[in-house]
């Protein structure tokens, strides 16, 4: 199992790291919040019982059956997918996910495409991507590298430390189209 996370880029969040995580993500209730690869929902827990309105998306068949045994009670929609192919919410939504690191990257240019509904993602990605997209964000997108997580907050530790990427819509980055002018 390690070896197949190490490979794919799958680090586990530990429960106690994702409780921080969720926390410094200020979620309020009845906020819709996508868990893009919810592993074993380590942090589609706290999401719920901030009170968000959640759904947690694992390409993993078996994690997602374990997922819905898991949160069946709960308010949690579990959706077996892979999180580059899921229809996004057509209506603001937020991200609080701890993503595969291999797609990472093409996470970010989906969630910050112009037509996605994203009002803010927070994102456990490898602390030099936080640092790039800090340094250079997203059209439309202010960056800013938030919490500092450890290689140690992970099953299997990945082999350099993550931090959480703070993405949010900039009002200012949207652009409006002036009237075109006759001449």
């Amino acid at each position: 199992m390690a070896v197949a996370g190490r490979r794919w880029g799958r680090h586990l969040l530990r429960s106690t790291w994702a409780d921080r995580i969720v926390r410094g993500a200020g979620v309020r209730a009845g906020q819709l919040v996508l868990d893009l690869g919810a592993g074993t929902g380590a942090l589609t827990a706290p999401l719920v019982d901030q009170g968000a309105r959640t759904v947690a998306v694992e390409l993993h068949a078996g994690r997602a059956a374990v997922l819905r045994r898991r949160f069946g009670e709960r308010s949690v929609t579990v959706i077996e997918a892979d999180i580059l192919e899921v229809p996004l919410p057509g209506r603001p939504f937020r991200v609080v996910a701890n993503p595969p690191y291999a797609v990472g990257a093409a996470l970010v240019r989906r969630l910050t495409d112009r037509r996605s509904h994203l009002v803010r993602a927070d994102l456990v990605v490898p602390r030099w991507m936080a640092r790039r997209y800090e340094a250079s964000p997203p059209r439309g997108f202010s960056a800013l590298v938030g919490q500092h997580v450890p290689a140690r907050a992970f099953d299997p530790a990945p082999r350099s430390d993550s931090a959480v990427l703070i993405l949010r819509r900039s009002v200012a980055g949207r652009r409006t189209r002036s009237p075109s002018r006759r001449r």
